[in-house]
């Protein structure tokens, strides 16, 4: 067997492989169906370019959530026999490779024909059936291609430390997805102005290359002696038992029933999260970076603690702190929104962004958990068995996330973002026409409907998505409580010997050899991680907002310049913060706006934090500045 991570930089380029693929698919998740349907993402002002060219509805929203959800859970179901082929596969060039290669172009090919709808906006029956036929075979092959990459880390890896290492450089990868996808994004929109769908083609589709990195990093096949019979292999696993070990596996299912709770309260989150800043909120694209800024950027130091806390209390009590945590944050989108707050447009912001430090403990857990236990459990259970059929737990769990997440974000979100309420009564089921070339959107429609003004009218569903997904995530920590306290080698060959009493586990019975390599490894991967991940949009946010600065004057204001000074010279962002203010404030008083310095926090937060990437509360400051320019001049989104 060829451990071909033998190499601290090679297991960060294995854990970017997934990388591409993965931000397509958080990219689609989070814009696509309310691209093609924007009933909940309405805008009084300006283009919203987080929809197609008009906004009308593209599709049948009676039946596509039925038809697109079934897509998604056909995915999951897929995902089994094909799990089964990937583990028990044998060729001259392996197993795990020849997946990922034949499913690779059909995957992108597939990923770009759902973002062209040739209907176009009067063509929603042809639209309906063309997007669920390609999605299909999207989701299909983008699984594929996952599972085998998922299901190699068992063979790839020495040791647990190691494979702990990889999940965590996973999560990295996996939260700078959702950083650019929900915060760098909108504002990527608006200075592009593209629309999402040619965003996507343009910008996004060329990533998927990174799926092609496994295709050197696995040493497998007839030159490397495993996992064929040229070498010494692994005991031969059926279909059936590979179903069986897996679904008689109780520590599995534990995790699995728990894991199923999260996603169908995240999926719900992650596909309505733009809906419920833009519509419920009433952001624009610039502040909704600002509030997943706060999500996202505080994500590395989140895993540390929660890494810290597990060594202390077990992973379970640190993961049922993060669904709690999460329940708190998502309820923020609520107390945030419009219907409550109002035009308090700062009110809004400070609830935002609070809610989003707060949820950020648990979204680092949730991208790393899934990953470590399946993997941590598969390992084991082929170290004590001799029986490697890795895959087949990850396809276990694609097929039941995908079945939850079919349900929650595709059926039920998708069916109750078209239903509108007043405030002065009453409830009715809308969506956007284009009907003899004039275009109506669903909240006015609604509010005909109703017979109401439109501004007593709001989304039912992006009202009640933060109470639905609040429960499920308070189901999950009392479910969690039948979890074993920890998944170390040596709890996890414990629960396996409570089922098969005759296994032998006296080579992992002790775990202090983990806990030492653990102690010295996985703070130095949080440090980096910190770094890279959590300051990373910093570096990127001040580029497009001193560029709207400048030209905001006709005096010389060197942004490039600015931005490197204040970014790699310690306290310089003093400098540049109230260079910009001073250009940010002096156009808002020319437009008839009331604006004053704010030096004194500049210097303040400057010294705390002496680099601008580290330092969140001034640039989100100058941000709201810069959007309240654009709201004088009629150009905010």
């Amino acid at each position: 067997m060829v451990r071909s991570l033998d190499k601290k930089w090679k297991e960060f380029l294995f854990a970017f492989s997934g990388f591409g693929p993965n931000l397509l698919m958080v990219l689609m998740g989070a814009y696509f169906t309310d691209a093609i349907n924007p009933s909940a993402m309405l805008t009084t002002t300006g283009v919203n370019y987080q929809i197609f060219a008009s906004k009308a509805c593209y599709i049948l929203p009676a039946v596509f959530p039925i038809l697109y959800a079934i897509s998604k859970a056909f995915d999951g179901i897929i995902d089994v026999p094909f799990a089964h082929i990937t583990d028990t596969l044998s060729t001259k060039w392996g197993r795990r490779r020849p997946a990922i290669a034949v499913c690779f172009l059909p995957m992108v090919i597939s990923y770009v024909l759902c973002w062209i709808p040739i209907g176009g906006p009067e063509g929603q029956l042809l639209n309906t059936i063309w997007i669920v036929f390609w999605s299909l075979v999207f989701f299909s092959t983008y699984t594929m291609c996952l599972i085998a990459f998922y299901g190699s880390l068992s063979s790839v890896c020495e040791s647990e430390p190691q494979r702990l290492r990889v999940s965590t450089y996973k999560s990295f990868f996996d939260t700078i997805s959702y950083c650019l996808v929900y915060a760098l994004v909108p504002l990527l929109l608006g200075a592009t102005k593209l629309h999402i769908d040619k965003f996507v083609l343009f910008c996004g589709v060329p990533l998927m290359l990174t799926m092609i990195i496994p295709l050197f990093m696995i040493k497998e096949g007839a030159k490397y002696g495993y996992p064929e019979d040229y070498g010494e292999a692994p005991k031969k696993v059926t279909f059936k038992e590979s179903l069986a070990l897996t679904f008689k596996n109780k520590t599995f299912v534990r995790w699995l029933i728990v894991n199923c709770c999260t996603y169908f309260g995240l999926q719900m989150f992650l596909v309505g999260m733009n809906a419920m800043i833009i519509g419920g909120m009433g952001m624009n694209g610039g502040e909704m970076a600002i509030l997943n800024t706060c999500a996202f950027a505080p994500v590395p130091i989140m895993l540390y603690l929660f890494n810290k806390l597990k060594a202390k209390k077990g992973i379970r009590f640190a993961y049922q702190t993060c669904l709690v945590g999460f329940a708190i944050a998502i309820l923020s989108f609520f107390f945030g929104s419009t219907l409550i707050m109002g035009d308090n447009k700062m009110a809004k912001m400070i609830i935002g962004c609070v809610g989003g430090v707060c949820g950020s403990w648990a979204i680092g857990s949730f991208f790393m958990m899934p990953y470590h236990i399946t993997a941590q459990i598969a390992s084991v259970e082929e170290q004590l068995t001799k029986k490697n059929h890795s895959a087949m737990y990850f396809a276990a769990n694609a097929l039941f996330t995908s079945i939850v997440g079919a349900i929650s974000g595709s059926l039920i979100y998708e069916t109750i973002k078209n239903l509108f309420f007043s405030t002065e009564g009453g409830v009715v089921w809308a969506k956007g026409t284009a009907e003899g070339g004039v275009i109506t959107d669903a909240l006015t429609n609604a509010a005909t409907s109703l017979g109401v003004d439109p501004s007593t009218v709001f989304n039912l569903g992006t009202t009640i998505v933060p109470f639905i997904v609040a429960a499920t995530c308070i189901l999950g920590v009392i479910l969690a409580f039948k979890m074993p306290k920890d998944y170390t080698p040596a709890i996890v060959a414990k629960e396996l010997k409570k089922q098969n009493p005759d296994l032998d586990i006296s080579s992992v019975e002790n775990d202090d050899e983990f806990v030492k390599e653990e102690k010295g490894e996985i703070l130095f991967v949080q440090i980096g991680l910190s770094i890279l991940s959590g300051f990373i949009f910093g570096f990127i946010w001040p580029i497009f907002m001193l560029k709207d600065v400048k030209t905001f004057t006709d005096k010389k204001f060197n942004r490039m310049g600015l931005w490197a000074l204040s970014c790699f010279v310690p306290f310089a962002s003093i400098y540049t913060a109230i260079k910009a203010d001073n250009v940010i404030v002096e156009k808002i008083n020319a437009l008839g706006g009331n604006a004053k310095s704010s030096k004194v926090l500049f210097i303040i937060f400057g010294i705390i934090f002496p680099i601008l990437p580290v330092n969140l509360v001034t640039l989100s400051i100058l941000q709201h500045k810069v959007n309240k320019v654009y709201k004088l001049e009629g150009k905010a989104e």
